[in-house]
């Protein structure tokens, strides 16, 4: 075994008691009396420390945020009856687990395994994918196909560039990512910034962008700082760039072209240092030709322009995808998740219209559906185990909308059954929130389920 724990405990009987006991099932164990004491010696070869809430000095809370920032060690944390407050603040800052005194040893031994279990595993998956991913990734984003390298080679070029990027591509295709790519190897210290121009209503998009100065309107009882100024030496990405009004596409200009935004209510202009870029699944061109969207904001915010291509176009790339969720998926549910053949085969057919996010809420899915690990065709959504076709749908006379409704009808019902009618579970393995779940159960009176 010789796994090298620490304990950190001022109580020096408590910290004899565990040592003693840790020792005895194997491992490598160093104890002692406070952080400051144990903080030299906490490294990566650490496999896990188990340390108490109070202690002199630095306290255990402190203390999780300071090793976190040098180790990724799993961290048990001991705390006195009546103090589950506390310990759930520690697990909110990091803490793997906890357990509660008076220390049932059974228990302790119990939880270090598993814990030690879950890292190792944890760095399996890892080494896992550096060895199977390595040349199929750039920087964490998969990507084999000319296309997704051509991407890279734009991104590699002009990350380091102070110039406005649109990206587009359809829902789902990972036009986040790529902006968030190319924030990270920008060298900017400040955040990178999304803002949904889609789901805020126009009234308050500009406010949310620009900010605004006390008394500016009714209910502006205090300053607030806009995106723009929150991004400050950092990214902001414009998200679904297409939805904003013609005013704000103006507003946005006069940004772009001066580096300067006034605050609503404001009297001054405030100069800026930021990255501005934007995403659509929109044709812009055609926005343009319709009226819809203005040329010269077009041509100031595609100085580069990055194509995302959909995944029916990536085939290569989609048989890494796959493995590299299904190893994401392995890491939540510490242990290795496997497909069966006719499943690979599968997923590999369908043409994803939904893209990356699409495949990422199917393995989810699948991975939680699935029984000792192995994700079989019965763990698959009702769509993609060709219950239905759509011959079958056009042979039937229904119309779009009634056979989506049976569709969305069966997979409610298929969701709620596999998980003995939790609203809330059949919620997340269908993707969507527990308010829209509701919804459907009552708009298709599914609440009481069939034996």
């Amino acid at each position: 075994m010789n796994e090298q724990i620490i304990i950190i405990e001022d109580d020096g009987g408590v910290r004899f008691f565990l040592e003693e006991a840790l020792k005895g099932e194997g491992y490598a164990v160093s104890s002692y009396e406070s952080y400051e004491d144990a903080y030299i010696n906490i490294n990566r070869n650490i496999a896990l420390i188990i340390m108490d809430i109070k202690l002199p000095g630095v306290d255990g809370l402190t203390a999780i945020h300071e090793i976190k920032k040098k180790v990724n060690t799993p961290i048990i944390i001991i705390t006195a009856f009546g103090t589950k407050k506390n310990a759930m603040e520690a697990i909110e800052r990091g803490a793997t687990d906890f357990f509660i005194k008076p220390i049932a040893l059974n228990e302790l031994k119990i939880m270090v395994k598993r814990v030690l279990h879950k890292k190792g595993i944890e760095e399996a998956i890892e080494r896992t994918k550096e060895e199977e991913l390595s040349d199929t990734e750039y920087y964490g984003v998969v990507g084999k196909t000319a296309s997704m390298r051509e991407i890279f080679r734009t991104v590699d070029k002009i990350a380091e560039k102070n110039i406005s990027v649109l990206i587009t591509g359809e829902t789902g295709v990972g036009k986040e990512v790529i902006a968030h790519l190319i924030h990270r190897l920008s060298k900017r210290k400040g955040m990178f910034v999304v803002v949904n121009c889609a789901s805020i209503p126009d009234n308050l998009l500009e406010s949310e962008l620009f900010g605004y100065e006390r008394g500016a309107f009714t209910g502006a009882v205090q300053t607030k700082q806009g995106k723009f100024e929150l991004a400050e030496n950092g990214t902001i990405v414009l998200d679904e760039i297409g939805e904003m009004s013609p005013y704000l596409q103006a507003k946005l200009l006069r940004v772009i072209e001066t580096r300067e935004i006034e605050r609503l209510g404001g009297v001054k202009n405030r100069k800026i240092n930021l990255r501005i870029m934007a995403t659509t699944n929109r044709v812009l061109e055609t926005e343009i030709k319709n009226g819809k969207f203005r040329e010269d904001l077009f041509h100031r915010l595609s100085q580069i322009h990055i194509i995302v291509p959909p995944l029916r176009e990536r085939k290569e790339d989609l048989n890494h995808l796959i493995d590299r969720f299904l190893l994401d998926a392995s890491k939540d549910a510490g242990d290795f998740i496997k497909i069966e053949p006719a499943v690979k085969d599968i997923l590999m057919e369908h043409e994803w219209p939904g893209n990356v996010r699409e495949l990422i809420n199917v393995i989810k899915r699948s991975s939680i559906m699935c029984e000792r690990g192995i994700v079989t065709t019965d763990d698959l959504p009702l769509y993609l185990r060709g219950d239905f076709s759509v011959q079958d749908i056009f042979s039937s006379g229904k119309t779009l909308d009634e056979a989506i409704s049976e569709v969305e009808r069966k997979m409610i019902m298929d969701a709620l059954n596999r998980t003995k009618g939790h609203q809330g579970k059949a919620a997340k393995l269908l993707g969507i929130n527990e308010r829209s779940m509701w919804y459907r159960v009552k708009k298709y009176n599914v609440e009481t389920l069939p034996e």
